[in-house]
């Protein structure tokens, strides 16, 4: 007799016969038939039961299942009971025993299958996308007759059971990924990973629960508000179609169900009724089978064919199942709702404190409570913030929508030598600690010495490097104490600037920017390791030398016409108009600009790009400075413009 028997300790069936993408959705947190990534919508808490009757000529009813579930922030954790996930098989083995020449006594075998308890952990990597697995717990009882001969000074025949249990640990990983809010997919597998006790009676080999390898895809879309339609279609060609919907706290759904191992071609179907509030759902659901169903069946067919699932085969009776679930939330009612948040600036890690100033992103966030309620923004960049950075609170009426701004704060430490995509998590808290939403954007980040070609920004660079320029012009200009303590103080920063510009020019060449589709600009330490650079990398290391002994620069930006623009350094020689003869007789060589007490001060244009003397590079910077900015009108038609770096 050929051995043929498949059991299968999962399948997607389930009792609840509901399934759905609305939100608040409780019943079928458990079912990890269906659900083996662990996905479920309850916002803290969930506990559930299903209690049902079977009808095999006299009701039986028993407690199927039990469950619990609790997350925890992106993670989810969740644990069943299933005392009545079981088959029991009770049948004469078509063997019998003689006794006493008169009474024959037909021998039984019993076999139990039995799911004891599962457990799930899910991920919730993002709004859309999660994955976990599901791993069960199985008991298989096998107890049969059998005929043993006993030998003595006759030959008898004595009734004998034999009996052993097997147990199964059973995983499974599956993942959930919610396309948009009408279109949701899953995929899980079958029987990925086994580990099952060895049965050492071969009586019973061959009746353990069948281990095949599967996978199974579910589709669920919601054409229209509260009402969905859902597919499932496992590899061993059996399939579910589902038609579920919500109205006014009403739920109620029908699914048909295909089997392959059994008959008709659509096996049954499995209406559900039931309502939903907040915090609770009850559901009212029943497997109807289309092919009759008997109590009686032959040891030799159950032998050949067996079963394909605990609570679904042929074996299986029509059933009432009530399901039970309570939502419990430590946590306040959320709040507020993030709908779309829009980047509106790109990141530059040098600039470290210009998005504290100016929001780098925008978010649209309505209040729907019935109250007035304080928002906080926060956001938080991988690869960048460890913590979320906050942005001020803004109040928000009942109903209404804001735009509320996303600051952030770069830490002066993040170093990264090229641009990565990475992603923003934008935050949006009302009720309590934890956000009542967020939302995930792409968001590139520049390299280190990536630059926006804002000449403003170039005073991040100055800034950044101060350490290295400070200890530079110190050495430079304590090797020339003795010439500087010789001079009068009144034109001490002239010749200070002098001293430096022709020390550090004369190890350095003139280089173009080889980048054409970025900005690049190089740190002093960089420009003076490098031993050259452009414009702007010559124009920050200068400017960054005399700040660093606190001489007081500008930086000129000549805009021309269209990409094209040139950037040099003014320096205030700290001089007032009546002592510019004690630098210059030329009142072309010197621009007059008031300071923060409204007197007038000298400042002189620096071409660094003119790398052979102090002098050389004061006289092409006046001249360019002279032509371009007064007497073409630059300074007054916005074509040069005068940004001071502190």
């Amino acid at each position: 007799m050929a051995l043929n028997l498949k059991i299968l300790p999962q399948s997607s069936f389930g009792l609840a016969g509901y399934w759905g993408l609305q939100e608040s959705v409780t019943i079928p947190f458990y079912n990890y038939e269906s659900n083996a990534s662990n996905y479920f919508d309850i916002k803290d808490w969930g506990v559930s039961l299903q209690y049902g009757a079977e009808f095999s000529g006299s009701v039986n009813s028993s407690l199927y299942l039990l469950a619990m579930a609790k997350k925890l922030g992106n993670h989810s954790l969740s644990a069943r009971f299933t005392p009545g996930y079981q088959k029991e098989f009770l049948f004469a083995t078509g063997e019998s025993i003689i006794i006493n020449d008169t009474t024959t006594q037909s021998l039984e075998a019993n076999y139990n299958y039995r799911e004891l308890f599962g457990l799930g952990y899910s991920y919730k990597f993002d709004e859309q996308f999660s994955a976990g697995l599901a791993v069960r717990f199985y008991s298989q009882d096998f107890n049969r007759e059998i005929v043993k001969p006993i030998y003595g000074d006759t030959l008898y025949l004595v009734r004998e059971s034999i009996n052993e249990k097997v147990n199964l640990l059973n995983a499974d990983v599956g993942i959930n990924y919610i396309v948009n809010k009408n279109f949701q997919l899953r995929a899980a597998s079958i029987n990925l990973f086994n580990i099952e006790d060895e049965i050492t009676n071969e009586e019973f080999l061959g009746f353990e629960m069948d281990q095949k390898r599967g996978a199974l895809l579910t589709a669920s879309y919601m054409p229209a508000d509260f009402f969905n339609f859902h597919i499932l279609y496992e590899t061993s060609n059996s399939f579910q179609l589902s038609a579920t919907g919500y109205a006014e706290g009403i739920t109620y759904g029908l699914t048909a169900f295909h089997d392959y191992y059994q008959e008709p071609y659509i096996a049954g179907v499995v209406p559900a009724v039931g309502y939903r509030t907040d915090l609770f759902e009850v559901l009212l659901s029943g497997v109807k089978y289309f092919s009759e169903r008997s109590t009686d069946a032959s040891f030799s067919k159950f032998y050949e064919e067996g079963i394909n699932n605990i609570i679904n085969n042929r074996y299986s009776f029509d059933k009432i199942v009530l399901s039970m679930a309570l939502n419990i939330s430590s946590a306040p009612e959320k709040q507020v709702e993030l709908i779309d948040v829009e980047i509106v600036r790109d990141i530059y890690p040098t600039f470290y404190d210009k998005y504290v100033e100016q929001p780098f992103a925008y978010g649209r966030v309505v209040n729907i409570s019935n109250k007035p309620v304080s928002v906080i923004p926060s956001v938080k960049i991988e690869g960048i913030t460890d913590d979320q950075i906050q942005s001020p609170p803004l109040n928000l009426a009942p109903g209404d929508t804001a735009k509320v701004p996303f600051y952030l704060i770069i830490p002066d430490n993040y170093v990264i030598d090229k641009a990565v995509l990475s992603y923003a998590d934008f935050y949006v808290t009302a009720s309590s600690n934890e956000p009542d939403a967020q939302l995930q954007k792409a968001a590139l980040i520049n390299s280190i010495n990536s630059w926006d070609g804002n000449v403003a920004n170039l005073r991040y660079f100055i800034k950044r490097d101060i350490d290295f320029s400070m200890n530079y012009a110190k050495n430079v200009l304590g090797n020339n104490k003795a010439v500087l303590d010789t001079l009068p103080s009144v034109i001490s920063i002239f010749y200070k600037s002098e001293i430096l510009f022709n020390d550090f020019v004369k190890k350095l060449v003139y280089t173009s920017d080889p980048r054409a589709t970025a900005e690049y600009v190089q740190f002093p330490k960089q420009t003076n390791e490098l031993k050259g650079g452009d414009c702007d990398d010559l124009s920050v290391a200068y400017s960054s030398l005399l700040e660093s002994v606190g001489i007081q620069t500008a930086l000129v930006d000549y805009k021309g016409d269209g990409d094209i623009r040139h950037v040099n350094v003014l320096v205030n020689t700290k001089l007032s108009p009546s002592q510019a003869k004690f630098i210059t007789n030329n009142d072309s060589k010197y621009f007059i600009r008031k300071n923060e007490q409204g007197k007038d001060e000298i400042w002189i244009p620096i071409e660094t790009t003119s790398l052979t003397n102090f002098d050389e590079a004061w006289n092409i910077g006046v001249e360019k400075f002279n032509r371009e900015a007064l007497i073409e009108m630059g300074l007054a038609t916005g074509k040069v413009e005068i940004i001071d770096v502190y």
